[in-house]
């Protein structure tokens, strides 16, 4: 008994010195960004060479979709949900608010307290997993530690971020001061790095902007492509500190933009921020770790902002919520086999904490190549509308653009469509 008790020791001792450690983890959020607006996603003005070669080492879904407003986006990927699900749907409550939205539990601001109701916060469930947990850039209505991370920059809750907006634009070194000490504890790191890049206001470094001086539509547009730019270069620091520190092969790293931008113009208009259409929520997606993933683009599946929680949750070996709908990205069986996937458009100031479709402007569903898009009851002449006026539906296939609403011809695609909208809404 005393020697097999023995063997049975040894050998779980081999077992745990021989298992691999945990993977470093960092998530690249970027802020109204086009789905376009990158090398990889063959746009030959705007140079985005670090992403590219990250894309070029990554599994890599092209058609990627998240919410077209910030906070919502955000929300998405701390909680693993769509916003009629998490209930942060816009960035600001309306003025003319509801009564119940005056006072929150704990004295807490009510959006932060709606966000925590959630059954997920995904840097809590990292902390708690063995991770040291580092949040810069974005973060709405909470700070830091209030959603679980060990370490941060928000530490004041408001409006887009507070002194964490400083990551990127003023440098690295928190972040990299942060990197330094989880290697010095010998402790897996989760990053959170989503910088106020390329987002307004479009100051990009003049040495960038004469990259693109005179070559763009617009003015306007040379600008933008410079802060794209600008925020690659960060990247490409990130990716050099890695290699620096020796953590290149034991870092994941995922990508995605929170929402869309219109580079065409250089600024937001009516069919990118804010709105149902490809320009305003159409991102690329991925996620890289070379060495160990085999690199596949993938031109065809359709992945949603609700994938991150659950690939992440399972990179770190943490336990994931039952109600949690979205698939693992390095799961390209499961992705390949869904055929839909769902968006919701909401107004920028959110009407009814409690009642999403008070402020919900659009339904999209996209199935295959087609997509529909479903008015919502937002009046058209509210601040920041993007209501449509009818139903449309677009092939995305030969119509990209979406240029030519083809519903009135397709009647059955559109009924088809609507009823799987239909039963997403009512089972979440």
């Amino acid at each position: 008994m005393k020697i097999a008790s023995s063997l049975i020791l040894l050998l779980a001792l081999i077992t745990a010195s021989s298992a691999s450690p945990k993977p470093n983890i960092i998530l690249i959020i970027s802020d109204d960004h086009g789905h376009s607006d990158y090398g990889f996603m063959g746009n030959e003005r705007v140079k985005t060479p670090n992403l590219d070669r990250m894309a070029s080492q990554s599994q890599l879904y092209t058609r990627g979709y998240a919410t077209p407003v910030c906070s919502p986006s955000l929300a998405s990927l701390l909680t693993g949900k769509l916003p009629h699900q998490h209930g942060i749907t816009g960035n600001d409550l309306a003025p003319a608010r509801t009564p119940s939205h005056s006072k929150a539990k704990n004295s807490r601001d009510p959006l932060a307290q709606r966000l925590l109701e959630n059954s997920l916060m995904l840097p809590k469930a990292l902390t708690e997993a063995g991770y040291l947990t580092f949040q810069s850039g974005k973060l709405w209505n909470v700070t830091y530690k209030d959603i679980g991370f060990t370490h941060g920059m928000t530490d004041t809750a408001g409006r887009h971020g507070d002194a964490g907006l400083e990551i990127g634009r003023k440098g690295m070194k928190p972040m990299f001061d942060f990197i330094d000490h989880a290697k010095s504890q010998d402790q897996p790191f989760f990053i959170w790095y989503a910088p106020f890049l390329p987002h307004t206001p479009h100051n990009p470094p003049q040495k960038l902007l004469n990259h693109y001086a005179g070559k763009g539509p617009t003015p306007a547009a040379e600008k933008y492509h410079a802060m794209v730019e600008w925020f690659d270069q960060t990247c490409g620091e990130l990716n050099q500190k890695l290699a620096d520190s020796k953590l290149t092969e034991n870092t994941v790293i995922l990508y995605l933009a929170d929402n869309g931008w219109d580079a065409t113009n250089g600024q937001n208009t009516t069919r990118s921020k804010l709105s149902p259409y490809e320009l305003g929520i159409r991102t690329p997606m991925f996620v890289a770790w070379p060495g160990k993933l085999t690199p596949q683009r993938d031109d065809e599946t359709l992945a949603s902002i609700i994938d991150f929680a659950p690939t992440i949750l399972k990179l770190a070996g943490a336990p994931a919520p039952a109600d949690l709908p979205g698939l693992d990205l390095l799961d390209h069986d499961a992705m390949t086999a869904r055929k839909s996937i769902f968006v919701e458009s909401y107004t920028h100031d959110i009407q009814d904490l409690t009642n999403p479709k008070k402020s919900l402007m659009a339904q999209i569903v996209i199935s295959g190549w087609s997509k529909l898009i479903i008015p919502g009851d937002v009046p058209s002449d509210r601040p920041h509308a993007r209501t449509p006026g009818e139903i449309q539906l677009f092939d995305l296939k030969s119509d990209p653009l979406e240029t030519t609403n083809i519903a009135p011809q397709n009647p059955d695609e559109v009924a088809r469509l609507h009823a799987i909208q239909d039963r997403e809404w009512k089972l979440r």
